[in-house]
């Protein structure tokens, strides 16, 4: 931390360069060991090559020492606090910084692989009768077939930067974890620190939920309702599943939710509607059900290419909105109703959910307008201001957008598909924090549903997402939010108000090249307003919810 500290100090006296994976660039890689006291090798492409170097860069971007924005890394907010940082502050610092390297040096593919590693680890040598002299890569291994939640999200390529060839040992996850204090002692003698018992018990509280195989139903949709995410759902409830038939697991799942409350009946269809085909029957039985029949029927009718009912459609907007207040807050909720409801005002809108039959139709109503009556700020009066730039490239390219903050990811999908030209054939993948997003229909590993999250939720933790589109090619993009506005009722949004440099070729080839073409800010923006596919996102109606098709 001491390093991640100096290491601020002298990008914050001449703001540094980085790459677009926020990395120094190899200019600045010897003056910054020269800070440290590290040697470095007279050949390196990035300070990545580094890892003395690294980490410590790594922690301070983490525990916001460091602030990259733009191609630049200067002092970040925490800089100039860190003197007085109490002994809380500076723990959760440290594990942030933990963090940071951790995923720093995971498989893309896996950004929780490294994090989980370190969770086995710590958790191995915090058993007495095990040292580090033991075969700890094989007890490791152990422990991680033993969690099908934890073993569907690791990557054993990341193994193989800190396991020593020769002996088998993992000497390099040794040394990362002396490295931050959490272990003590020579090769072969480990032991865990307090400083590591405590890290540990931290990483296990951020580990997937498991649910166990013999849990009544209804503890298991208690569990699901806290459980974020389908993606996440459908991991905690894998060991109970494995030990019945989907058909049977969906009866279970329906019955127990009957007469229960919105956020559950919501946790439970999640994850029937992930069991397929095999759970049609037990929807056809849910058909007639007052609380689960809106839920059924929708189901059945995606399966069959119909539409549901218009009242069903009305009656399940309130579930997810009233699914939202007891979760997300009024904020949410509200979000929910002005999705769903079109109008010229509030009250029209409480009307509608008064008349949508709900059962919590009208207490959420009541609970909406105290939370407007409170001049609490409202989601759906904001807009974001977005910078949408292409990674690795120079000149650079970017483009400045405007988005309610309401809007999905999905709509962000589809917007930036316009402001860049891309033809949507591919595929595409959202990385917020530790979590990546896309759309259901392309069904991508470790991936929740992108149209039920919103750009004021995705910015909540972080000022910058990942966007990638088309996997073989890597159109990777920063995704910075520079200012939250106040809706103009006189604008359509979204809207692009500022670009540099025109579009790279999507498909360019050597045998027919092909000049990019002019970006054209009037003809985007009628683009956005106007194209069927891109409709603007304050048209966008779909109730905020697990989707059925």
């Amino acid at each position: 931390m001491a390093q991640a500290v100096r290491l601020a100090g002298w990008a914050g006296a001449a703001p540094r360069s980085v790459t677009a994976g926020g990395v120094l660039r190899r200019p600045d890689v010897g003056a910054a060991g020269a800070v440290l006291g590290v040697a470095v090798p007279s050949k390196v492409r990035t300070a990545a090559d580094v890892p003395a170097l690294h980490r410590p860069w790594c922690v301070a971007v983490g525990m916001g020492l460091l602030n990259v924005d733009a191609g630049k890394a200067g002092a970040g907010p925490e800089l100039s606090r860190w003197e007085a940082l109490d002994e809380k502050a500076v723990l959760d610092g440290w594990l942030a910084g933990l963090r940071a390297v951790c995923a720093a040096e995971s498989d893309r593919r896996f950004p929780d692989s490294v994090s989980i590693l370190v969770s086995a680890a710590l958790g191995v040598l915090a058993v007495d009768t095990v040292s580090a002299g033991d075969d700890l890569f094989g007890l490791v291994h152990a422990v991680l077939h033993s969690r099908p939640e934890l073993y569907d999200r690791f990557s054993y390529t990341t193994v193989d930067r800190y396991i020593d060839a020769d002996t088998g040992r993992l000497g390099g996850l040794l040394d990362l974890l002396a490295m931050f204090g959490a272990v003590t002692g020579g090769p072969g003698e480990e032991r865990i620190t307090e400083l590591g018992r405590w890290a540990l018990s931290r990483l296990k509280d951020e580990e997937p939920v498991s649910i166990d195989a013999d849990a009544a139903a209804g503890q298991v949709v208690a569990t699901l309702a806290d459980v974020a995410g389908d993606q996440g759902k459908w991991v905690a409830v894998q060991s109970w599943l494995a030990t019945r038939r989907p058909a049977a697991a969906a009866d279970e799942l329906l019955a127990a939710a009957t007469g229960t409350c919105a956020a559950l009946r919501l946790a439970a269809v999640s994850v029937v509607i992930g069991l397929g085909e095999a759970a049609l029957p037990a929807w056809r039985r849910a058909a007639t059900s007052p609380d689960l029949g809106p839920h059924a029927r929708a189901v059945l009718a995606a399966w069959e290419d119909s539409d549901p009912p218009p009242a069903d459609g009305r009656w399940l907007a309130v579930e997810f909105a009233a699914g939202a207040l007891t979760g997300a807050g009024p904020d949410e909720a509200l979000s929910c109703v002005y999705d769903a409801f079109p109008g010229p005002e509030l009250d029209s809108r409480l009307v509608a959910v008064n008349a949508s039959g709900h059962p919590e139709g009208t207490a959420l109503a009541e609970a909406l307008a105290a939370f407007v009556a409170s001049g609490a700020p409202r989601a759906v009066d904001q807009a974001l201001q977005l910078k949408v730039t292409l990674a690795r490239w120079r000149p650079p390219i970017w483009r400045r957008v405007l988005l309610p903050a309401t809007a999905t990811l999905a709509d962000l999908h589809r917007v930036i598909q316009v402001l860049f030209g891309w033809d949507g054939d591919h595929l595409h993948v959202f990385t917020v924090g530790r979590n990546r997003y896309s759309d259901p229909f392309h069904d991508l590993d470790e991936t929740d549903d992108e149209y039920q999250v919103r750009l004021n939720t995705a910015f909540a933790a972080d000022t910058t997402i990942g966007y990638e589109y088309d996997f073989g090619a890597g159109w990777r993009h920063e995704i910075a939010l520079e200012k939250i506005l106040a809706c103009d009722p006189a604008r359509t949004y979204p809207v692009c108000t500022a670009f540099k440099s025109d579009s790279p070729v999507e498909y360019w080839s050597e045998d027919d090249p092909t000049d990019p073409e002019p970006f054209d800010l009037t003809e985007i923006n009628h683009r956005l307003r106007t194209s069927e596919e891109n409709a603007p996102v304050s048209a966008i109606t779909t109730p905020h919810g697990p989707r059925t098709g």
